[in-house]
């Protein structure tokens, strides 16, 4: 029966994914809305900029998706915000188009100190 219930629940197609995390954002609050927002507008502009920085190239998306092994139909929905790839699909892209990806940090006194972890044996 558990099992049932999952995949019920599932998202069949990435509309269906995304109407449904929209709609838990919306439960959630306006907090959640930004959030979901922020993100999807991030991934919009990720797919923008690679395109723009392989039609700079002069290269089409079948040549990115030979050099990168990536579909051109997949290269063709992420440029156009239809789908919103993985991390490790998004870095093979750029990196397909001689770009890189770097993390920085965005609030530096965010983080005062290293967090510390403590264990202790059970049963002692």
């Amino acid at each position: 029966m558990y099992k049932a219930h999952i995949v019920k629940c599932m998202a069949k197609t990435w509309n269906q994914f995304m109407k449904g995390l929209e709609s838990r954002a919306k439960a959630g609050g306006a907090e959640h809305l930004r959030t979901l927002r922020a993100l999807r507008s991030h991934y919009r502009r990720m797919g923008q900029e690679l395109a723009e920085e392989r039609k700079k190239l002069g290269m089409s998306q079948e040549r990115l998706a030979k050099t990168t092994g990536i579909d051109q139909a997949e290269i063709s929905r992420i440029e156009r915000d239809i789908v919103d790839p993985r991390l490790g699909t998004y870095v093979k892209l750029l990196e397909g188009v001689g770009l890189g990806l770097r993390v920085e940090r965005l609030n530096k006194g965010a983080i005062s100190r290293p967090r510390q972890v403590s264990a202790r044996r059970v049963g002692r």
